[in-house]
């Protein structure tokens, strides 16, 4: 009980905390609808921009770079990394706890280098997580027996075709399971679940659009040319699979009907709001 409410005070302090405040006190809206909104903000807002709470910049060795050759004389650039998700990691760390966390922060911060054309090693990872290259190798060998990959600088160019955390919860959706019974098996959090099926949605209304080349997918979405490529994937895949065809018709579907709503006035006496939504 004492974590729960200490967890709870974590909440609501920081710039995240402030923010879920102002909406819900001073616009009137849901818990709910107030992360919800907090989500996209995070994600379309501070991409580009200074870094925002949680995150680190770092110069790590471009992926494409091999071994053989002294680090000194490899490329390098200059990428961000979010060592804390805010709300995210909280619903982690109060539901799976700690060593959970520090998996799911694992998972993240190297499809996040890999997204930005960098790499990190096991030993970047346990510098930045305040812990033994031991403890990475234990976490990542867990995160594998669950049915993920998980890609650092040693195994980069020997990776055969497993699948990262984002191919394995969307490819669950897509196969009918439930967010509790994805929160289970993949230990994520329904914020992450959710952020992951609707950046996967982007791509799908792309491709709708006759927007099929990656880039210019990237372009329009926002999202990575790595990423892009992943829900392209998952999207070829599903054409042989008649379950995930209608998962990803479903997917559509409540974009769609969510998008509609979202422009429905409701009143409330004297106010007029529009309604917001979420996938659920």
């Amino acid at each position: 009980m004492p974590e729960s409410k200490a967890l709870l005070r974590r909440k609501s302090k920081g710039n995240d905390g402030a923010f879920l405040y102002e909406l819900q006190n001073s616009y009137e809206l849901s818990p709910k609808v107030s992360e919800q909104i907090l989500y996209s903000a995070k994600e379309y807002l501070f991409q580009n921009g200074d870094l925002s709470e949680g995150q680190i910049e770092v110069t790590l060795i471009e992926w494409e770079e091999r071994s053989g050759k002294p680090i000194e004389g490899m490329k390098k650039r200059r990428i961000r990394l979010t060592l804390d998700s805010g709300l995210e990691d909280l619903e982690t760390l109060r539901e799976h706890g700690r060593r959970i966390l520090r998996q799911n922060r694992i998972e993240r911060l190297c499809e996040e280098a890999i997204e930005q054309k960098g790499i990190l090693s096991q030993e970047d990872l346990a510098r930045h997580l305040g812990c033994s290259v031991r403890t990475i190798k234990r976490d990542i060998k867990e995160i594998k027996y669950r049915g993920a990959q998980v890609i650092t600088r040693g195994v980069l160019h020997n990776i055969g075709r497993g699948q990262t955390h984002k191919v394995q919860i969307i490819n669950m959706y897509l196969e009918g399971h439930t967010y509790s019974e994805i929160r289970r098996k993949t230990h994520h959090s329904t914020g992450a679940i959710k952020r992951y099926l609707e950046s996967f949605v982007k791509v799908l209304l792309a491709q709708r659009r006759k927007i099929y080349h990656c880039r210019a997918i990237s372009q329009v979405t926002g999202l990575s040319e790595y990423v892009v490529g992943q829900y392209q994937r998952i999207i070829r895949d599903s054409k042989k699979d008649k379950i995930k065809r209608d998962g990803i018709e479903d997917l559509v579907g409540q974009h769609l009907n969510y998008a509609a709503i979202k422009k429905t006035p409701i009143r409330y006496g004297s106010k007029v709001a529009v309604s917001m939504g979420g996938f659920e």
